[in-house]
């Protein structure tokens, strides 16, 4: 409903009187009956499909000028409240340090604590590692074996325990036992010869008799743990069933072979 020149005066006369007065029901309350009535005239009212589109046609598009001013407000509260709280937190977070350092120190009849005691031990342990590493390059290393010579005296007795061990048969024949169980071969059998390179087997016999000539001048008897030694490579399992293995194996060669000619 359209208002005329006339209605739009009057009714501005009327706020522009009203404009500074104490409205009459500042502060009054409505009774729970009334309360009642207005819930009821409301739900009725928004029944009606005119007031329904009278509502929806309520309310029109904001100009870019009322746009940037809101825009603006909501910026400066938004910087507001964000100023607010980085000042809560601040005090908050200088209250916590007083009250932590209020109980480090304590009362008068009580002890100062010490809280960093954990940054105190590493910076000692650091401080002493490092003077163990500038000691450890300074101290000249010891030349030669670190274990302590033995003198001729020692090394007499050695020999002859370890002589007086080997005239004992049964020590004898329990060595001789180990050693031919450890190479799966049994003792007294006979072994295969070992193979030489063509070119240097006269020159390797040679090796071998003069070494045996200059142990002998000197007087030098080896043990017999270094006489027995294995040269046969032989395994010590052989399958029963390798021959038949091979066969199948051919014959899927053969095969195989067979298809490939017939694809071409």
């Amino acid at each position: 409903m359209a208002l005329d020149d006339r209605e739009k005066l009057r009714r501005k006369r009327i706020s522009k009187a009203n404009k500074g007065n104490t409205p009459w029901n500042k502060g009054r309350k409505h009774s729970p009956e009334t309360l009642q009535k207005i819930r009821e005239r409301t739900r009725l009212a928004m029944q009606d499909p005119k007031i329904k589109m009278k509502l929806a046609s309520l309310g029109h598009a904001q100009s870019n000028e009322t746009r940037v001013k809101i825009g603006h407000g909501v910026r400066l509260g938004w910087q507001k409240r964000r100023e607010k709280l980085m000042m809560q937190e601040g005090c908050y977070f200088e209250w916590q340090n007083l009250i932590a350092e209020a109980s480090r120190r304590g009362y008068t009849d009580e002890g100062e604590l010490q809280w960093d005691s954990y940054n105190i031990l590493r910076q000692q342990l650091e401080f002493e590692w490092v003077q163990s590493v500038e000691k450890r390059k300074t101290t000249p290393r010891p030349k030669g074996s670190k274990r302590a010579p033995k003198s001729l005296e020692q090394r007499r007795k050695i020999s002859e325990a370890i002589a007086a061990k080997w005239a004992d048969p049964e020590y004898r024949e329990r060595v001789y036992s180990g050693i031919s169980k450890y190479h799966g071969t049994t003792v007294g059998a006979e072994r295969n010869p070992r193979r030489r390179p063509s070119g240097g087997s006269q020159s390797a016999r040679q090796d071998s008799t003069r070494r045996r000539t200059n142990d002998t001048e000197k007087g030098v008897t080896r043990s017999p743990i270094q006489q027995f030694r294995r040269r046969s490579k032989t395994p010590s399992y052989k399958d029963p069933l390798a021959h038949t293995k091979l066969e199948m194996i051919k014959n899927i060669r053969a095969e195989k072979n067979s298809h490939r000619n017939q694809e071409k």
